[in-house]
């Protein structure tokens, strides 16, 4: 995947599943720097040492099931709280958090309704306290439920590579 970005015939390339470690190493083995890491990203795991080496390299972040795997954030009582203070409701909330870390969030609502509702979420801002609050929910890596992959060769590496066709 890489060499059809050098050869021009791909614009960019993203990854997905990438931690620290595998960025450093792509781009150093590569010469390239992924547009994007599509992670597992949520209140209860905040994926802090990822967030810090995308920035850290100029890669964007992109948080796979925003509201958590499990939706069990949606019903947190610091979440829901905030959602009654607003006037929002807890997803609505969720997806302004995400938004405020400058993270890429792509709902999957299946209702027209829930879309009109995910659109509602550039109305308001979340104080630094309501962040702050958002923030302490972080469980780490026990309420992690998606995939850390450990490539260990260059093809495991290369493997995780996706991409976007040049015009």
């Amino acid at each position: 995947m890489t060499g059809l970005v050098v050869e021009g015939r791909l614009r960019t390339a993203g990854v997905s599943n990438f931690q620290p470690a595998h960025l450093d190493r792509i781009i150093a083995e590569t010469g390239i720097t992924p547009a994007v890491n599509q992670v597992e990203l949520h209140p209860y795991f905040a994926n802090r040492a990822v967030r810090a080496a995308a920035a850290r390299h100029g890669v964007a972040i992109e948080a796979h099931s925003p509201p958590g795997h499990d939706g069990k954030p949606l019903s947190d009582e610091t979440i829901t709280g905030i959602a009654v203070a607003r006037g929002k409701t807890p997803a609505q909330v969720i997806l302004r958090w995400h938004l405020q870390h400058g993270t890429i969030v792509i709902p999957k609502p299946a209702r027209p309704e829930r879309m009109a509702e995910n659109l509602a979420v550039l109305d308001f801002e979340l104080s630094a306290e309501e962040i702050a609050s958002i923030g302490g929910l972080d469980r780490g890596r026990a309420a992690a439920t998606g995939p850390t992959p450990t490539p260990t060769r260059e093809s495991d590496l290369c493997g995780g590579l996706s991409a976007t066709r040049s015009s």
